[in-house]
């Protein structure tokens, strides 16, 4: 009996691996993957129009550049317009609902309420129509092109294509290159501070810079750089002809930057702002769009000179520096 024991540890084992094996589909045959319901470069896409109910957002192309003619133009981003036409190419049919339908509606796809057309520089047009939700959750009923056949089409396919004209904006005011900064200035209302790369050699996280007289760490300096950087908008841009008072600016901040890989040649770039309501239409001098900050993003900018940085480390061998005593009144 002992001698059975081992074998029978071992058949056990195995059923438990055959079972294991087959609650995980180890012995089914993966389904192919559903291809795309079509393809198309991206150099070749003339236009696309993305409907969403009674928005309507048309993108162009021309020379590699694209451009928002509908409903109104805004600055453009520079990944946003070619990711959409990946999303696009990306789509495809989960399940076939009903081959030849006789009756639309029933789809919501009689009067669809969403549709993404895609047109090619030869003139062929490519649309993708969505109708109403089906009723196992995350998916759509939608057609393509004059196929009457209707598929289901992923929620997340769907929502990958339903952009807002936002989605496509750039919506940072402001450009500066951390390595390139000698020098960063923040006037918001008569609350202003100047920031001074004080080891322009240096990376900008090494280097000792400036607080007015004071001197900090460079990592501190990412701080002010960030804060700066990262100011977003979430409105629509306008043209900076369109904002009144930006002639008599109650922001202005000046980056002046200098290009290593230029032979230092320094540059200067100034933004002002004008206050609208809750927010701060920031622009470029020179600049064709204005953007909208919220007042309170500009007043925490300006109140960073407020927090007392820590001081650049002492390097060893060297005496700290002595504070002159003050002369007592």
């Amino acid at each position: 009996m002992k001698r059975l024991i081992p074998t029978l540890v071992l058949v056990l084992v195995c059923i438990g691996g055959f079972w294991y094996a087959s609650s995980q589909d180890f012995f089914k045959e993966k389904k192919p993957e559903a291809p795309a319901l079509v393809t198309v470069k991206k150099e070749d896409v003339a236009s696309y129009t993305i409907k969403n109910g009674d928005t309507v957002i048309e993108m162009q192309q021309k020379d590699g550049k694209w451009a928002m003619t509908k409903p109104s133009p805004l600055p453009l981003n520079d990944y946003a317009p070619g990711a959409w036409v990946d999303s696009f190419n990306g789509a495809k049919k989960e399940k076939t609902v009903d081959a030849n339908p006789t009756d639309l509606a029933q789809f919501g796809l009689d009067k669809p309420k969403q549709e993404f057309t895609v047109n090619l520089a030869g003139g062929t047009a490519n649309t993708l129509s969505v109708g109403d939700k089906t009723a196992v959750q995350g998916f759509y009923y939608a057609k393509f092109n004059s196929s009457p056949e209707v598929f289901q089409l992923s929620e997340s396919t769907v929502n990958a294509l339903a952009k807002q004209q936002t989605d496509f904006m750039e919506k940072s005011p402001v450009k500066l290159n951390y390595e390139q900064v000698r020098s960063l200035t923040v006037d918001w209302k008569g609350q202003a501070w100047t920031i001074t790369k004080t080891e322009p050699d240096k990376k900008s996280y090494e280097a000792v810079w400036k607080l007015g007289d004071k001197e900090f760490k460079g990592a501190d300096a990412s701080q002010f750089l960030d804060k700066t950087a990262f100011l977003t908008s979430e409105q629509p841009a306008k043209r900076t002809a369109e904002i009144k008072g930006l002639d008599k600016p109650q922001l202005r901040m000046e980056i002046k930057e200098a290009d290593a890989s230029a032979g230092g040649k320094e540059s200067s770039s100034v933004y002002v702002g004008a206050v609208e309501g809750d927010n701060v239409w920031i622009a470029k001098q020179g600049g064709e769009w204005a953007f909208a900050i919220p007042s309170a993003s500009i007043q925490e900018l300006a109140d960073l000179s407020k927090k007392e940085p820590a001081k650049p480390e002492t390097p060893q061998g060297e005496a700290p520096k002595q504070e002159a005593p003050k002369e007592q009144k």
